[in-house]
């Protein structure tokens, strides 16, 4: 009994790493959007410190309770402070689905997400919306940032 207990275990095991590395691909391919990231977070592991060189870029992790795509391969291991909300430069944050972005409908903003200029964002830290812009940059240029926009007015963002 112990041994079909065990046999089962495994082969439940290996299917659930077998849906996640497709969920992964999907996400690096483009087919599986924020929507079907945050659907099965289950399957998304966890960040940690480790070597992401032969990662994929656009690969999903979680860390803190927000699902994060890869945006450059490095080498986290011995760098507990490159977690993803402390490197934009290497994670960007997957959004809420569904948040259109306009002033009516701002977006949740998190540290280390993507923002968009001329969307609107609501900061979680002061309850207000924020647009984004910046002098030089056009409307549908994206960067990705560390801060919340009540950190950044005047720089990245206006009070909406």
């Amino acid at each position: 009994m112990a041994d079909t207990f065990t046999l089962a275990e495994t082969a439940m095991r290996e299917k659930g790493a077998a849906d996640a590395a497709a969920l992964a691909a999907r996400a690096v391919s483009g087919e599986a959007d924020d929507r079907e990231l945050l659907e099965n977070r289950s399957m998304i592991p966890t960040w940690r410190e480790r070597d992401y060189t032969d990662v994929p870029v656009g690969t999903p992790y979680q860390w803190q309770g927000i699902v994060y795509k890869l945006v450059q391969a490095h080498d986290a291991t011995g760098n507990p402070g490159w977690t993803p909300d402390a490197a934009p430069a290497l994670w960007a944050a997957v959004s809420r689905p569904g948040e259109t972005g306009s002033a009516d409908d701002p977006i949740t903003a998190v540290r280390g997400m993507e923002y968009v200029y001329g969307r609107y964002y609501l900061d979680p830290e002061d309850g207000k919306v924020y647009l984004c812009t910046r002098a030089g940059e056009a409307e549908g240029g994206a960067v990705i940032l560390q801060y919340l926009p009540h950190e950044l007015v005047g720089q990245y963002f206006a009070e909406g």
